[in-house]
């Protein structure tokens, strides 16, 4: 799979960003990916079936690549992709959560884990909706139990429906090797993000100014401190764009697409 143009320009000079979907398959993979956000994870790797030399090697797969950033890229309707950028610089790594599509000039952020975090770049409404709707034949990551525990770091909403959530949570975490025992109480874990608390989710409405012609977002917006999402998602989109994104965000399938087949 190519990386778009848009976003081979988020790399520095130097760097290169390539797909690292057979990462995934590291038996310390998730600790390893968690650990950055719930550091508790990475000091307990049984719960995933691995060891502490599993996370080390998943780690430095992750963490410690030179030229090349690994990415996890995840198909949208419509066209849209998210994309999860390692970022392996020795003094800033980190995670970033971004957005593309092939009309835009550019790429849109949704979240990073770094020394300089941002976020909340999800509700959950939008989590849950485009871990499962990944178009049929795309390419990329299409598990909605993959996309879901690969989106959960850059998740935050208030509101979550919290029996809900950890259901939900809990049945990817089994579907990667969590004992069914273990995984409600480890997926009521990820509900207490340690970046952002308690942010909220809104939808523009019409503007109350008389005479006004500005067109709200179709896009909900985060009232948390940290989020990119306390303005308008995307490169300078146009309004069909910005609806097209909306409906991404949202699950929306387009004509012909169909969603992922468990």
């Amino acid at each position: 799979m190519d990386v778009p143009t848009s976003l081979a320009s988020f790399a520095l000079s130097g760097y290169g960003i390539a797909p690292a979907e057979h990462l995934l398959a590291l038996p310390g993979f998730w600790p390893a990916y968690y650990g950055p956000t719930w550091d508790g994870f990475a000091d307990e790797p049984e719960l995933f079936g691995a060891d502490a030399a599993d996370v080390d090697a998943a780690a430095e797969a992750l963490y410690d690549a030179t030229e090349i950033w690994p990415a996890f890229c995840l198909p949208l309707a419509g066209g849209h992709l998210v994309w999860i950028v390692q970022v392996t610089l020795s003094d800033d790594p980190g995670t970033s959560y971004l957005i593309t599509h092939p009309d835009w000039r550019r790429h849109g952020h949704l979240a990073s884990i770094e020394g300089h975090f941002s976020g909340p770049g999800l509700s959950w409404p939008e989590l849950v909706a485009v871990a499962d709707s990944a178009p049929a034949d795309a390419e990329g990551i299409r598990d909605p139990d993959l996309r879901l525990l690969l989106l959960l770091p850059a998740f935050g909403d208030a509101d979550v429906p919290v029996e809900e959530a950890v259901e939900r949570i809990a049945g990817a975490l089994t579907a990667v090797g969590v004992s069914r025992a273990a995984a409600p109480a480890a997926a009521e874990r990820f509900l207490d993000h340690p970046f952002w608390d308690g942010p909220t989710w809104t939808v523009q409405g019409p503007s109350p100014l008389s005479g006004s012609d500005a067109r709200p977002s179709p896009l909900a917006m985060c009232d948390g401190r940290y989020s990119p999402r306390t303005v308008r998602l995307g490169p300078a989109v146009t309004p069909d764009q910005e609806r097209a994104l909306a409906d991404a965000l949202a699950g929306g399938l387009r004509p012909g697409d169909q969603p992922f087949a468990r």
